[in-house]
């Protein structure tokens, strides 16, 4: 996993060269992270930076990383005690491809991607690939900055199962590269 990314990486720098043009941006976002079909864990917030380099006008990679902090969750069985399941974190960093329509001033685009993720709970930690998919609106701003609002569906292949997330985020794009 870390090997491809790293050849994304690497196809990040050479691409713009061979294109003729470029652009980057960086974007710190947060907002909201919620479970899906999860009983042991609540949503909690997630915060995160993106960079987004686009050497071709509708195709943009967006090299990421993200981490979200869940809350606490109580369940009360037919029988016994109750027990409580540490909310934990995850900590996931990877690529998106956005397929970019619109203008400066307002852009819509769908977006899918691959990364690595870190589940750290009190009960053990586990690091495995994970999918996301989502779609995204942008709003240009003056200067440089733009405002993208994005919701998106997380997925952590745990071997045969999978841990789902619902995300919606809200960030601030400064585009401190654009060559012709």
């Amino acid at each position: 996993m870390k090997k491809i990314l790293l050849f994304i990486l690497l196809g990040l720098v050479l691409a713009p060269a061979a294109a003729g043009a470029v652009s980057i941006s960086i974007e710190p976002n947060g907002g909201l992270s919620y479970p899906v079909l999860q009983d042991d864990r609540k949503s909690g917030s997630q915060f995160g930076v993106r960079f987004e380099v686009s050497a071709v006008p509708v195709l943009t990679l967006e090299p990421y990383y993200s981490h979200a902090s869940y809350g606490d969750k109580t369940l009360q069985p037919p029988v016994g005690p109750s027990q409580t399941f540490d909310g934990g974190k995850v900590s996931a960093f990877g690529v998106n491809l956005l397929v970019e329509a619109g203008s400066n001033m307002f852009k819509f685009y769908p977006f899918a991607g691959i990364g690595s993720n870190k589940d750290e709970r009190s009960t053990g930690n586990a690091t495995n690939t994970g999918y996301n998919f989502g779609a995204g609106i942008g709003f240009g701003l003056p200067m440089k900055l733009s405002v993208d609002v994005r919701g998106e569906m997380q997925m952590i292949v745990t071997g045969d199962t999978s841990r789902k997330f619902a995300n919606a985020t809200v960030g601030v794009r400064y585009s401190f590269l654009s060559l012709p």
